[in-house]
């Protein structure tokens, strides 16, 4: 009779210690994949702008609208290219590096705005790899960048490694000619 308390309590953590040795995966922690993005000057030295800096990611998509015609009617219609912008940075200062992740469509544009008064503009094309990890863990979107054009304050960007995806690695590289007396 005394046993089987005893007896109980082993099954007991018998079981759970079996049913918990069964569960899912191990799962990535990131499962989005960021470029990452480092500001240097001529010489290869990381710099960072002093004022307050934005990056602002934008998309062109097929947007469905819906409008309420003056009877109370809902008609619905597609605004071709429309341009979705979105805020991933916000003001962040002297930050020599940054991560952002790219859409799902062939392009991605972000702009780079220092305290609002100045923007640099930077478009990407790349190639979508959707990953597909597990049923527990699901698909991911890892992305191969196959060119990169920029405007205004900017010197050039290299492409230092194409392959972006969950692996927090640089990819870009923005080259800005900063004079001595900075």
């Amino acid at each position: 009779m005394n046993k089987l308390p005893a007896i109980f309590i082993v099954l007991i953590l018998f079981s759970v210690f079996i049913l918990n040795s069964c569960e899912g995966e191990n799962c990535p922690p990131n499962a989005m994949a960021y470029a990452k993005f480092t500001m240097v000057n001529q010489n290869g030295t990381a710099v960072a702008p002093t004022v307050p800096t934005s990056i602002i990611g934008q998309m062109t998509a097929d947007v469905t609208v819906y409008d309420t015609l003056d009877n109370g009617q809902i008609v619905e219609r597609i605004v071709e290219d429309s341009i979705i912008s979105d805020t991933l940075v916000n003001k962040e200062s002297n930050m020599s590096t940054f991560k952002v992740p790219l859409s799902y469509s062939d392009q991605t544009t972000f702009i780079i705005s220092y305290n609002g008064e100045q923007q640099d503009y930077i478009t990407i094309k790349h190639n979508n790899i959707p990953y597909f990890m597990s049923v527990d863990c699901g698909a991911m979107m890892f992305h191969e960048a196959t060119e990169v054009t920029h405007s205004n304050g900017i010197d050039s960007i290299v492409i230092i490694n194409p392959n972006i995806d969950n692996y927090e690695k640089e990819n870009f590289r923005i080259y800005f000619t900063v004079s001595d007396t900075q």
